[in-house]
């Protein structure tokens, strides 16, 4: 059987909720270790798995009053948080505005399930206002996914200035150097007044004085701070999903399904 477009659309948006509830499940088992709130990654991994299932009912095995409880304590939790340290604190405001809005889609949706809303003023209304909001994030968090590649960029580059050439490192700054020695006017002087065996004796002291140079240039060089630094035993791959970029794009994505699911509700 067919499937029409509406179907098809919501079952692509259902398989987006779902990865990113799996992404952010990734970030919130390396959330301690990065420095992330641990409440704010489990937020975004419930309202991931939350919205799949309402985009895709059918498939949802987790009772409609189960997802009410588990969005009423996130939304009660950083309520408290906002009330006691601020919105803008471990972002409470956003993920209190999460919270209400999850609810008021479970609230409104009909006994059928589905993402299809019914039509009441009050819920109207508030869906209106809370897609204003999170079109409104869209846009945020496209700002934070640019910020974040300058940061990275400008940090790249402030690593790379720091390393600098080996050889001219060692040439430089190695001690028992002989000035002149690269075939300048001196060198001839040099190798009169030194005699042959300490030249040779000197070569050795200049490759040892270069290494030590540059390792200790590597070891001193600036970490660049994007909380992604993998553990031993963690790839490439973890470490980006850790980034901020990540993140960011991650939040867009969601930003924007939840814009269209709360239209669907008018």
């Amino acid at each position: 059987m067919a499937l029409s477009s509406t179907t098809l659309f919501s079952a692509v948006l259902a398989a987006v909720s779902l990865g990113l509830g799996l992404l952010h499940l990734v970030r919130l088992a390396t959330a301690r270790r990065d420095g992330r709130p641990v409440a704010g990654e489990a937020a975004h991994a419930a309202m991931g798995f939350g919205m799949a299932a309402m985009f895709s009912p059918a498939l949802d095995p987790v009772p409609t009053p189960v997802w009410t409880a588990v969005f009423a304590v996130s939304a009660a939790w950083f309520a408290v948080v906002a009330l006691r340290r601020g919105l803008a604190v471990d972002d409470a405001g956003h993920h209190l505005a999460c919270g209400i809005a999850m609810l008021v889609m479970l609230v409104t949706a009909p006994a059928a399930g589905g993402h299809h809303m019914s039509g009441s003023a009050w819920s109207s209304l508030a869906a209106i206002l809370l897609a204003g909001y999170f079109a409104w994030h869209v846009m945020r968090c496209g700002d934070r996914y640019l910020a974040a590649r300058r940061a990275t960029s400008a940090a790249a580059a402030s690593s790379g200035g720091v390393l600098g050439p080996p050889a001219a490192v060692g040439v430089v700054a190695g001690p028992g150097a002989v000035p002149g020695t690269a075939g300048g006017p001196d060198s001839a002087g040099a190798r009169t007044a030194r005699g042959s065996a300490p030249a040779v004796a000197t070569a050795p002291a200049v490759a040892t004085a270069a290494a030590v140079s540059t390792a200790a240039a590597v070891s001193t060089a600036p970490a660049v701070d994007c909380g992604c630094a993998p553990g031993p035993a963690e790839g490439a791959r973890l470490a980006v999903l850790r980034a901020p970029g990540a993140a960011a794009v991650a939040h867009l994505v969601m930003a924007s399904a939840m814009t269209v699911m709360l239209l669907g509700m008018l």
